[in-house]
């Protein structure tokens, strides 16, 4: 059985991008993608060993949901009536264009419409700003839980593993009667994106490596606030803002339960960025120690698929502040400014 992924979504969300980004090179050839104008018209089949991937044509700006619905629940019903269950769609991403920063109504009603067999794909997450990120995560937990929801970058090759971990969760369930070409299945899955999977991750390990640079380097430019206590809300939501990009890396929304767990790994995070605030010539080793550690634990935890219990993160925590002891961040600051 080779399963069938149907993608749809408003136009210019990305949907032929990142059926290009998880296929194999010349799978979906460049000029099937458009310059956010539509370029898919009805359905377009991109058939791989392992799966069909379903290019839907996308949302036009003055079609109503309904007319959208319809004509996507169209195909939907087409291929169950066939009888064959080659034909089925075992699940649907819905692709929300995440430079636009918030979920629209019209996507809200279809996601919610969609919600047995969709995985909510957010895509182009790179473009993301600092004060847009919490407000699209909210946006976006109202609407299905978090594992329902994959933050990706097709340009940038981030999120992509966790989208085909959750892909394959969903197709195998739904082909899940057909016990005898289950494990045939994985084992194919598997095999076709081993190589891609391993480039994945170390541009997913490097982008998050970067993202802990920065933020520890913010920090420490942050410790140079003269005002006690003045830069303990600007520390925490830098830290903040690391960790939900570190998870966008990793195709993770983050919510607050988790963005609490993280930030407070360090047992005396708090503490330690008081004491920066009235120890001026400690301030920056601190305050960009106690991120870089906070980094390091989270990208361990979003690499483990967030299994790590409290104990193991701790102690990804205390190495990264060692290793953050390394780097002499107030120079880094100076050849910086």
């Amino acid at each position: 059985m080779t399963p069938n992924i149907l993608i749809c979504g408003k136009t210019g969300a990305g949907k032929t991008s990142l059926i290009q980004a998880v296929t194999h090179a010349g799978t979906v050839p460049d000029e099937a993608i458009g310059d956010a104008e539509a370029t898919t018209r009805g359905f377009d089949v991109y058939e791989t060993e392992i799966a069909n991937f379903i290019d839907c044509e996308g949302m036009e700006p003055g079609q109503t949901v309904e007319q959208y619905s319809s004509f996507i629940m169209g195909e939907v019903v087409k291929r169950l009536d066939s009888d064959s269950v080659e034909n089925l769609v075992h699940n649907i991403w819905y692709c929300v264009d995440g430079s636009g920063a918030r979920i629209q109504s019209a996507d809200a009603r279809l996601i919610r419409q969609f919600s047995g067999k969709v995985l909510l794909v957010v895509t182009k997450s790179e473009t993301l700003r600092k004060d847009q990120t919490e407000a699209m995560m909210t946006q976006l937990l109202d609407l299905l839980p978090a594992d329902r929801i994959v933050m990706v970058s097709s340009h940038n090759r981030t999120g992509l593993n966790k989208l085909l971990d959750k892909a394959l969760e969903m197709t195998a369930q739904a082909i899940d009667a057909a016990n005898d070409e289950l494990a045939v299945f994985r084992s194919r899955w598997n095999s076709y994106y081993r190589n891609m999977r391993a480039r994945w991750e170390k541009q997913a390990s490097d982008e998050a490596d970067g993202y802990i640079n920065w933020a520890a380097g913010r920090a420490a430019a942050i410790a140079l606030i003269p005002l006690p206590l003045a830069d303990v809300a600007p520390l925490m939501a830098n830290e903040a803002y690391m960790i939900y990009r570190i998870g966008a890396a990793y195709g993770y929304a983050v919510d607050k339960s988790i963005l609490t767990m993280l930030a407070g790994v360090a047992g005396g995070s708090i503490a330690g960025k008081l004491a920066a605030s009235f120890l001026p010539f400690l301030k920056i080793p601190i305050a960009a120690g106690i991120t870089y550690g906070v980094g390091k634990a989270a990208k361990a935890y979003f690499e483990s698929d967030m299994t790590l219990d409290m104990d193991d993160l701790k102690e990804k925590f205390i190495e990264g502040e060692k290793e953050s002891k390394n780097t002499d961040w107030k120079e880094n600051q100076i050849k910086e400014d």
